[in-house]
């Protein structure tokens, strides 16, 4: 089957798990995508790993075509790198990713004054009010809310937003037209009507574990700035941290109110690691 460039880059997200650190490498290498395909599926180059050109091999070149019939009919876009609306913040990241799915209005995605706000999903009624307040005071003045669609704090935040009139975008770790979180569907479709729902993965991907922390670049990427809620010491939350500390971003805290509580670790860490503890959204808004 003869692919054109965006197919081929659509052909590489489906045989390589985004995030593939060699990919980048490989397209260094090759240039052109469609090259490179050729050279994965024909196993000429032996600086590509036997598990790549494995899946490959293995590969059902007619998704290519399913999916992109799917997303037409369901009213998806689909951004591949190198389009005039792939984010420019995004190009900048570890593994930018080859191209993702959009629902909704994709130019708030260029909006290079936005915050991301993260935290556990497990949160506290404490928390969760102080995610939605920031957010609705940050969105309302024009920064758009990134998170992660999770329960807990990333809910309040989009919820923030949304109540506010502002934008948010959701960034997921499964394809968004699966059920998940379940019972968040009602706020997926705000999102959409306010902003924007995105992922590296095709819309009836089912979530995997890995596939969350490899996201977290994207939540840290498309923003000016992260803000930490709630986090643990080990936390999804602190991925995403680690990712905007590696950006160049600022990380910014809300202080634990239990210093011995291991659900506010991850913020004691931060702080003393040079995070930017705040107790209001000005704090923030002077920094945007």
């Amino acid at each position: 089957m003869s692919f054109n460039e965006k197919e081929a880059l659509m052909a590489l997200s489906l045989i390589l798990r985004p995030g593939t650190p060699i990919l980048q490498f490989l397209l260094d290498k090759y240039e052109d995508p469609v090259k490179l395909y050729y050279a994965i599926c024909e196993n000429t180059d032996k600086q590509i790993p036997h598990q790549i050109t494995a899946a490959a091999k293995a590969f059902d070149v007619s998704l290519v075509q399913q999916i992109t019939d799917y997303c037409s009919n369901s009213g998806i876009k689909m951004i591949f790198r190198g389009d005039a609306d792939y984010p420019v913040n995004l190009e900048n990241i570890d593994c930018p990713p080859l191209m993702f799915y959009c629902a909704g209005d994709s130019s708030v995605l260029q909006n290079d004054s936005a915050l991301t706000i993260v935290g556990a999903r497990k949160a506290t009624d404490y928390s969760k009010k102080i995610s939605a307040n920031f957010a609705s005071r940050i969105a309302e003045k024009g920064h758009p809310i990134i998170s992660g669609f999770a329960k807990g704090i990333d809910s309040a935040a989009h919820w923030g937003a949304i109540n506010a009139g502002g934008k948010t975008v959701a960034v997921l770790g499964c394809g968004f037209d699966y059920d998940y979180p379940r019972g968040n569907r009602e706020l997926r479709n705000n999102i959409v009507r306010n902003g924007a729902v995105i992922s590296e993965y095709p819309p009836l991907e089912r979530p995997a574990p890995e596939y969350f922390t490899i996201r977290n670049r994207m939540i840290a990427g498309l923003a000016e700035a992260v803000l930490v809620v709630q986090a643990s010491d080990k936390s999804g939350s602190i991925n995403t941290a680690t990712h905007a500390l590696m950006q160049g971003k600022e990380i910014f805290v809300i202080p634990p109110c239990d210093i011995f509580s291991e659900e506010y670790k991850g913020q004691s860490s931060l702080i003393r690691d040079g995070g930017i503890p705040v107790f209001g959204p000005n704090d923030i808004l002077t920094e945007l």
